[in-house]
């Protein structure tokens, strides 16, 4: 599934880092630079780390282009108000602060804190016994196998009509490796019927479990797909589904402890004092 990305929200991060980096005068020009203002440089690295996986270059290449348009504008307001003595206040400059030591903390305990926690079977078999309530279906679900081809081909449509398991005929003709994140090909999981294309969802009333769609003519080529199961609304999804979002949780919950492990040792280094009362 596809991430949103947003692009002011990223450059709402930029922008804190531009008021902790300032101008540099007189700084080297990075040889990597993508774009500068006066004395102000925005190269390659700091662009690529804020563009995220899962899209393709086209798409990459767009969001890297706003990035330094936006930070350019940024860099633009940045420098002018500084010229013209606009300073931060103080709670803004709290806010600055605190984030600069966020970063750095969270440095430091990924650093100390184990990565590796290893979690056993049955952990994950008893995480999964006392918290089935979380995993159930808030909606009707499908379990399906999707193939797209742009063009018709007789012979392998014609294979297709006879086969009973469309993913063997996917692999065999290397349907995979044209796959995309908005058109895959291949076995989807359970997916809401809901969020299925309309001309998909009325396919599937007709269609039955096991069972290998005709071809489904759109604009630009052919949909198969095969029905493998239907989930409920209500029903719980199997340990196998919720093994790995298990196995995450798990994972929080040992960094968890160790993290309040470490933080009780070091609170003994240091006098503490809280006044919760004047709070109110």
């Amino acid at each position: 599934m596809k991430h949103f990305w947003h692009p002011f929200k990223v450059v709402g991060l930029a922008g804190i880092i531009s008021l902790l980096a300032g101008c540099q005068n007189g700084a080297k020009v990075p040889p990597d630079m993508l774009a500068q203002v006066n004395d102000a440089f925005l190269v390659k690295d700091q662009v690529n780390a804020q563009v995220p996986e899962g899209f393709s270059d086209e798409e990459r290449l767009a969001m890297k282009r706003t990035l330094i348009k936006k930070w350019v504008e940024n860099e633009i307001v940045y420098q002018t108000a500084r010229q013209e003595g606009v300073t931060l206040s103080p709670q803004q400059q709290f806010m600055v602060e605190q984030y600069q030591k966020s970063l750095l903390a969270e440095n430091f305990l990924n650093d100390k804190l184990n990565k590796n926690y290893r979690i056993a079977q049955k952990q994950i078999e008893d995480y999964y016994d006392a918290h089935k309530q979380e995993f159930v279906r808030n909606e009707d679900e499908v379990r399906l196998i999707h193939l797209f081809v742009e063009n018709r081909d007789r012979a392998i449509f014609k294979e297709i009509d006879e086969s009973r398991d469309l993913g063997a005929i996917i692999e065999k003709y290397y349907f995979n490796n044209q796959s995309t994140e908005t058109m895959p090909n291949g076995d989807l999981g359970y997916v809401p019927r809901a969020s299925l294309p309309e001309f998909l969802q009325k396919k599937l009333k007709r269609l039955k479990t096991g069972a290998i769609s005709a071809p489904i003519k759109v604009k630009d080529g052919y949909h198969f797909i095969q029905l493998l199961d239907v989930a409920a609304r209500g029903t719980v999804r199997d340990l196998d589904l919720v093994k790995n979002e298990i196995i995450v949780r798990l994972k929080w919950e040992k960094r968890q402890e160790e993290f309040h492990r470490l933080l009780d040792t070091w609170k003994q280094k240091y006098q503490i004092q809280t006044y919760l009362s004047k709070a109110e």
